[in-house]
């Protein structure tokens, strides 16, 4: 009798990696590839007696709330606020570093962070402002955001140095963790008085998640599709806690996040399809686009083309911004698209629907462009295509469909 094969996914592992079918080395307080997503793991000390968490989601990064702990000591009350983390704690057992050595890779990376990575971050000058004096002011202040900063320039280092990724990645799983953490707590007690701490944090954490496939091994994204939208859970979560703040974010520094990137005005907005000359999206996206409509009522029941109507019209609107802004389109052009599309467009995604492959096949030519301007969006576009190429095998007329994608973004990775 043929002796039974070893069994390699995980069975009391934690809530991401059963999900994820693989096997949990169960490390606490974060596994192996929690802590190498920059998630929050289910094992961490946040989690219940029973290793689950009430909040948690298994799909998304753990950004909610836990259990409530004192903010007493949440603001910075000395210029070494770090030393409040050497104290004995679950959390050090991630540590990458002993505390002293900690100290300097921090200050490194916070001088990184200041010379180098805030300038990489936006291309209009207004939105370098906010990266590199408004945020930082927000770290002095609340160690979670200073976390997260601390966690984009290890990135950032690791990506410029592939062969110390080995020292910068860790660190920034380190600061993640720590960021996410101290990010739960303060959500506790978020109101409308106190909402800057929060957008700073949010702020950063998106960019940390667009550079999950630069922080893999290899390069390589476990599944492509899964993880794009828990990208897209991401923005949607942050969007709904920021939503009742945003009258008040216009009227502050942080106001060229917003304006820097929903920058129509009322001609623009009568404009239907503005010429896309000097864009950086190719100059037939709207014949392509209006192909894709004809394609989906043609093909899509009436009792579910509403959706996809809509998140085409969703995909045009980003269109109109890319003209907008001409050559200096940022990254929030292509993020505003995964918060506006309805759940059901992720739903259908996620099983692999061809509709839907379809549709996000034509907006990754909208992150493909972005891809090459900025470090921290890179390694998703030629994954994702790859992968929706090989769920629409077999279905002839969608793989024509997908010619005019597929090839505007291998034209557009083509010089990254």
């Amino acid at each position: 009798m043929a002796s039974r094969r070893t069994h390699t996914k995980s069975r009391t592992g934690c809530l991401n990696c059963k999900r994820r079918k693989v096997k949990c080395d169960e490390a606490r307080p974060s596994c192996f590839h929690c802590t190498r997503h920059g998630v929050v793991c289910s094992l961490s000390s946040s989690s219940s007696a029973n290793g689950t968490d009430e909040t948690y989601s298994p799909s998304l990064p753990n950004l909610t709330s836990s259990t409530p702990k004192s903010l007493d000591s949440h603001h910075v009350d000395s210029p070494h606020y770090f030393q409040d983390y050497s104290h004995p704690s679950p959390t050090d057992q991630i540590a990458p570093f002993p505390p002293h050595e900690l100290w300097a890779r921090d200050c490194e990376l916070m001088h990184h962070y200041c010379t180098v990575t805030a300038e990489s971050l936006s291309i209009r000058k207004d939105l370098k402002y906010v990266w590199s004096v408004a945020i930082p002011r927000l770290g002095y202040q609340d160690p979670f955001v200073m976390h997260g900063i601390l966690a984009i320039a290890a990135a950032h280092k690791a990506y410029m140095l592939p062969a110390s990724r080995k020292t910068y990645l860790p660190l920034a799983d380190y600061h993640q963790t720590l960021g996410s953490e101290g990010y739960r707590r303060y959500l506790q007690h978020f109101d409308l008085s106190n909402w800057m701490p929060v957008f700073g944090f949010a702020s950063v954490v998106v960019l940390h998640m667009m550079t999950l496939p630069m922080r893999m091994e290899n390069r390589v994204l476990e599944s492509p599709i899964t993880n794009i939208i828990e990208v897209a859970g991401l923005i949607r979560g942050i969007k709904t806690t920021l939503e009742p703040v945003l009258g008040r974010v216009v009227k502050t520094e942080f106001a060229p996040v917003i304006f820097g990137i929903w920058n129509l005005d009322s001609d623009k907005e009568a404009e239907r399809y503005p010429n896309l000359d000097n864009s950086a999206l190719p100059t037939d996206t709207w014949t392509s686009l209006r192909r894709l409509r004809a394609f989906q009522e043609a093909d899509i029941p009436a009792t579910g083309l509403q959706h996809y109507a809509e998140a085409l019209d969703e995909l045009e609107t980003s269109v109109k911004l890319f003209a907008a802004a001409g050559v200096q389109s940022e990254s929030g052009a292509v993020q505003f698209w995964l918060y506006s599309v309805h759940d059901s467009i992720l739903l259908d995604l996620a099983a692999h629907r061809p509709h839907a492959l379809l549709l996000f096949a034509y907006y990754l030519v909208h992150w493909a462009v972005i891809e090459r301007k900025f470090w921290y969006m890179r390694g998703w576009s030629r994954q994702l295509i790859a992968k929706i190429e090989e769920g629409l095998i077999g279905q002839p007329m969608f793989l024509e469909m997908l010619n005019w994608p597929k090839q505007k973004i291998a034209e557009a990775l083509a010089y990254t």
